[in-house]
C-alpha cells in the first residue's frame, strides 16, 4: 500500500491516537530527515462552520503559542500546514505514555517522583505565564513522561493569551471541569493561579490514584472542587503540604510557583518535611467564598447541605459533643426517610438509610476505601473494610461519594460531634444519591458513614493517619453481587 505523504514532506508511517476531532501520527518529515508528531484537524461530519473555525483556531494558537515558549517542559511546534480543506500540525515527536495512562496502567505515583514531573510542568507555565500565556487545560493527560523521566506539557490549543482574543463564541468556560479553580467557576479570568490549581489536582490523582473531584456527572463534579476537598492518604507529607497549598481555595493565598519550587527541590532532595515558605501579603484583596452554590451551575447539595459550609468553629465545636455511644441520637426533622436502629449484633447487616460509625471503635472499625472504589462484602457491624476489589468484577459495594465538613478549617478543630456528623451525612448522601438514583434499573440501598471521634483526632497520626470526611455507600437492596461500577 503506497504511504500518504502530506504536502509533500510528510510521509504518514502510524496513527498513534484518534479523538472526536482528530488523529495523531507517526509521521518522517523527508525535508529534514526527522520522525515528527502530525497532527490532522479532522472533524466529524455535520459540524458547523462556526464550529469548525474555532477548532482550526485552537490549532493556530496551539502552534503560535508553543512557538513562542522555549523550554524543555514545552513540546516544539516546528510546522503548520493546510492540504485538501485539512489543517495538519507537525510537532516534535514525544515517545512517552501520558500521566493518566501512566497511573492507570500502573497505579499511584510515588511521592518524589511525582515532585520531580511536577517540578518540570511548573517550570513550563512559568515560562508560559511569564510570556502573558495561561495553559488553561493542565491534566495528566496532557503532561507526556519519558521512561528517563522528561515531561512534556501539551496541548496548548485552548491556551490563553492576553493579547489574543477568546475561543468560546458563546462565552463558555473552557476546560476539563474537574481540574477547574473554584475563581474560574466563579466566573474569574484563567489566571497563572487557576494553573497552579490544576497542577495540584494533577498531582493529587498521580499519587492517589484516582482522580480527586471526578464524579458522575459535570454538575456533581462541580460541586465536588467547591466543597470537598481531596482526601491524600498516600502523599507524603511534604508532597500533600505542596498539593494544599495549590488547592487554596482563595487564589490571592495560593501557593505560588517560586514557593512550589522550593517545596518541591526539598522533596526531590530527600526531604520527608517541607514547610510552607512565608510570602508577602499581597493586601485584602476578595477572597473566593465557598458556598454550595456555584452561579449559574446546577449544584446537587442544596441549602440545608451548603447551610454546613458556612457554620462557624465555635458553633461546631459546640455541637452534640455527646460521642460516648457509636449509636448517633434521634434524626433531625428533615433526615427524610432515615432511622437509626438499635444497637446491632455483630455481624448483622448495616441497613440501608442508617447512619453508622467508621474507624477507630466505630461501627466499621477500619475503612480503607477512597475515590469510588468496591469492596467484595456487605457493610456489616464490627466487620472492617481492608481492602478493594475491581469495580469491573463482583463485588458487595461501592463508594459512590465523600464530603470533609469542616476541611476549611483547622485539622485539629475539635470533633464536631456525633449529632452534627449525622445531621450532614444524612443531607449530603441523600444529594448524592438522587443523581445515581435515576440511572439505576434496580433498587439500590445506600447509607452513611460518619467518623469516630478518635478517628477524627486521629488526623495527624504519621503511623496510621485518621480521617475526617463522611463516606456514602451504596449496594443492591436484594444483597446480589454487583457486576460493575454504579458511579463511572
Amino acid at each position: 500500500m503506497q504511504q500518504r505523504v502530506v504536502a509533500n514532506r510528510y510521509t504518514l508511517l502510524v496513527e498513534l491516537g484518534r479523538g472526536a476531532m482528530g488523529v495523531v501520527w507517526r509521521a518522517q518529515d523527508q525535508v529534514l530527515g526527522r520522525a515528527v508528531a502530525l497532527k490532522e484537524l479532522h472533524p466529524p461530519q455535520g459540524i458547523a462552520a462556526e464550529e469548525r473555525n474555532v477548532l482550526e483556531e485552537r490549532m493556530l494558537r496551539e502552534a503560535r503559542t508553543a512557538g513562542r515558549l522555549n523550554h524543555p517542559a514545552v513540546v516544539t511546534v516546528y510546522d503548520i500546514v493546510r492540504e485538501n480543506d485539512r489543517t495538519y500540525l507537525a510537532m516534535e515527536l514525544v515517545d512517552a505514555l501520558d500521566l493518566a495512562t501512566i497511573v492507570q496502567r500502573h497505579g499511584p505515583r510515588d511521592s518524589t517522583w511525582m515532585a520531580g514531573v511536577a517540578l518540570q510542568v511548573l517550570g513550563a507555565l512559568e515560562t508560559a505565564h511569564q510570556a502573558g500565556i495561561v495553559h488553561r487545560d493542565v491534566k495528566p493527560s496532557n503532561i507526556m513522561v519519558r521512561p528517563d523521566g522528561a515531561v512534556k506539557l501539551t496541548d496548548f490549543g485552548i491556551a490563553q493569551a492576553m493579547d489574543d482574543p477568546r475561543l468560546t463564541h458563546n462565552g463558555g468556560i473552557v476546560g476539563s471541569p474537574a481540574y477547574m479553580s473554584p475563581d474560574r467557576l466563579h466566573g474569574w479570568e484563567a489566571s497563572p493561579a487557576s494553573d497552579l490549581w490544576a497542577l495540584g489536582v494533577t498531582m493529587a490523582h498521580a499519587v492517589e490514584g484516582v482522580s480527586p473531584f471526578e464524579r458522575t456527572s459535570t454538575a456533581s463534579t462541580l460541586h465536588a472542587v467547591m466543597n470537598e476537598p481531596p482526601v491524600l492518604r498516600r502523599a507524603s507529607p511534604g508532597l500533600a503540604e505542596v498539593i494544599r497549598g495549590f488547592l487554596t481555595v482563595d487564589p490571592q493565598r495560593r501557593l505560588t510557583a517560586p514557593q512550589a519550587r522550593q517545596m518541591l527541590t526539598a522533596i526531590v532532595q530527600g526531604a520527608t518535611q517541607v514547610s510552607l515558605p512565608q510570602q508577602k501579603s499581597k493586601g485584602n484583596g476578595t477572597a473566593v467564598k465557598i458556598a454550595a452554590v456555584v452561579v449559574g451551575i446546577a449544584v446537587l447539595a442544596g441549602a440545608a447541605f451548603g447551610g454546613y459550609q458556612l457554620l462557624k468553629p465555635e458553633e461546631t465545636s459546640n455541637a452534640g459533643q455527646n460521642t460516648s455511644s457509636n449509636q448517633p441520637n434521634q434524626p433531625s426533622e428533615n433526615s427524610g426517610e432515615w432511622t437509626d436502629a438499635a444497637a446491632l449484633p455483630v455481624g448483622a447487616p448495616l441497613p440501608s438509610r442508617r447512619i453508622a460509625t467508621f474507624g477507630r471503635g466505630g461501627d466499621v472499625p477500619e475503612w480503607n476505601l477512597s475515590g469510588t472504589q468496591c469492596a467484595k462484602d456487605f457493610l456489616t457491624q464490627g466487620s472492617p473494610v481492608r481492602s478493594d476489589v475491581p469495580c469491573s468484577g463482583p463485588h458487595g459495594i461501592q463508594l459512590f461519594s465523600a464530603a470533609t465538613p469542616l476541611w476549611d478549617k483547622p485539622k485539629d478543630t475539635a470533633y464536631p460531634g456525633l449529632d452534627w456528623l449525622t445531621d450532614f451525612t444524612k443531607n449530603y448522601c441523600t444529594e448524592q444519591f438522587k443523581v445515581i438514583e435515576p440511572k439505576i434499573k434496580e433498587p439500590l440501598g445506600f447509607t452513611g458513614l460518619v467518623p469516630t471521634q478518635k478517628e477524627w483526632e486521629a488526623y495527624n497520626d504519621a503511623s496510621s493517619p485518621g480521617r475526617q470526611e463522611v463516606l456514602c455507600v451504596l449496594w443492591k437492596q436484594d444483597r446480589s453481587p454487583l457486576a460493575g461500577s454504579l458511579v463511572n
